[in-house]
């Protein structure tokens, strides 16, 4: 065999197996790259009865927010810190009380001396009747003993009275929390001397709670007590009812006032949250639940699981938002499939897995 001849095969041998070696991945080329089933969640679209909603911007506030003020005069001791959760009863200010216990030493040698005295009058009394049955009294002595022995009674009840004011009074200085909540400010320090009805103390009730909003008087028509409605802050939804409709709107707005029980919603006291109120009659609707809404480049669209197990992306037009379901205009039908799960990273036609079957209320 020549040079020319080895190196030509030489060549020849160099490409063919550079052939292979290219053209080796596209065999089984589909099942080397294939993704494996994604796993998800569905649930199954259904019919609701929704209405068309407009969202509504309004707070959380507390049924009770009071200035607790003082209801004797002294010298602040001692006052709660701000941020304390105290319980109805709890102290959350004290004022000096050693005036009020004087007072209360007073008003009980007060009553020990006037009870002393309408006893003696009632001896008297009693003395006088009995001369009188024997004639040996006049009548003026007589009426003169009983009208001292009802001044000495009406004295003694006055200075009883007096005696339960002062120890009440000495209760005051424990100043008592109205209800349950949270210190949120101290309006007076310690040291300071305060007046009756000075307040010392401002404390909220934050399990009592509830959200204000106003409302268009045309959209009254269409809210009830009783009814459910989506309340959203920071990526944060709760469903709420609504307690009342305030029956009584302003003249120059044109609004309405709603409240929303929320109970321990778990909502802080002053946040301002969405509402979505229904501005229409509720019509049947195909509806899927929040979860299986995805949102990209401005477009809203879902993924449904199409028979042969891959998921199918529709676009969707969305017609009403009722607590945790969205009302949908085309595209979806009852009993579809629809992705609430890890629909965040699918491909349009990927091959998915369903692991569980999810409800919604």
């Amino acid at each position: 065999m020549t040079n020319s001849t080895i190196k030509c095969l030489s060549r020849y041998g160099v490409l063919a197996l550079a052939g292979v070696v290219v053209a080796g991945p596209a065999w089984g080329q589909d099942d080397a790259f294939a993704f494996p089933p994604a796993r998800v969640e569905v649930a199954l679209a259904e019919m609701r009865e929704m209405a068309p909603s407009v969202d509504v911007s309004g707070t959380v506030v507390s049924l009770n927010d009071s200035r607790i003020a003082s209801e004797i005069e002294g010298v602040l001791t001692w006052l709660a810190d701000v941020g304390d959760a105290v319980d109805a009863g709890d102290v959350i200010a004290r004022i000096d009380p050693q005036f009020i216990r004087i007072e209360v030493t007073r008003a009980q040698a007060e009553v020990a001396r006037l009870r002393s005295d309408f006893e003696y009058r009632e001896l008297q009394l009693e003395r006088t009747e009995e001369l009188a049955t024997k004639n040996s009294v006049s009548k003026t002595l007589l009426d003169e003993a009983r009208a001292q022995r009802e001044q000495a009674q009406h004295s003694l009840t006055d200075a009883e009275a007096a005696l339960e004011r002062a120890r009440a009074n000495l209760q005051r200085t424990q100043i008592r929390a109205a209800f349950a909540g949270h210190v949120v400010a101290r309006l007076a320090s310690v040291g300071e001397f305060v007046n009756v009805g000075e307040d010392v103390i401002r404390l909220v009730d934050t399990h009592r709670i509830e959200i204000s909003l106003p409302a268009s008087l045309a959209l009254t028509a269409y809210i009830e007590p009783g009814m459910d409605l989506a309340v959203r802050n920071n990526g944060v939804e709760r469903v709420h009812p609504v307690r009342t409709v305030v029956p009584v709107g302003d003249a120059v707005s044109r609004m309405v006032e709603v409240r929303l029980s929320a109970g321990d919603g778990g909502w802080l006291v002053g946040t301002p949250v969405k509402v979505s109120l229904p501005s229409d009659t509720p019509a049947a609707t195909v509806a899927v639940p929040r979860d299986a809404l995805v949102e990209r480049s401005g477009q809203s669209f879902v993924y449904k699981v199409t028979e042969d197990g891959t998921a199918e992306q529709v676009t969707v037009s969305i017609r009403s938002i009722v607590g945790l379901w969205v009302g949908i205009a085309d595209g979806v039908a009852p009993g579809d499939r629809v992705i609430v799960r890890g629909a965040e990273r699918l491909a349009p036609g990927q091959a998915v897995e369903v692991i569980e079957t999810v409800s919604t209320p």
